[in-house]
């Protein structure tokens, strides 16, 4: 999926500003689009992780120098990952947000 494909896919999914986001649509989407992102990845021969890092700092930091050095077509697939990660983790705290303002009145109405 190239990023114009992407786009197109985010605004029928959400509307041109995002205004059908909620965090079940998104995490909906999410799943989606994890399938699309990963599809045929250990299907052809099995994934060999060949890991080297010691903390999720240093992994994350690898990321950002792959990242740079990545051609056009690598470029728009990372920036595709990490556009689809924010969007999940904004939605996922909105949904935390939800559950702390409303669950006063949830426990409220719970009889022991």
């Amino acid at each position: 999926m190239d990023l114009s494909e992407f786009k197109e896919r985010v605004k029928k999914e959400f509307g041109p500003r995002l205004e059908r986001a909620t965090p079940a649509t998104v995490s909906e989407f999410m799943g989606q689009m994890h399938g699309v992102m990963f599809r045929g990845i250990g299907t052809q021969k099995p994934v060999e992780i060949n890991e080297t890092a010691a903390s999720w700092e240093q992994i994350v930091t690898e990321f950002f120098v792959k990242v740079l050095d990545a051609g056009p077509g690598e470029m728009e697939q990372a920036v595709i990952l990490l556009w689809l990660l924010g969007f999940e983790m904004h939605f996922a705290r909105i949904e935390e947000d939800f559950a702390r303002l409303f669950s006063p009145l949830v426990e409220g109405e719970q009889q022991p």
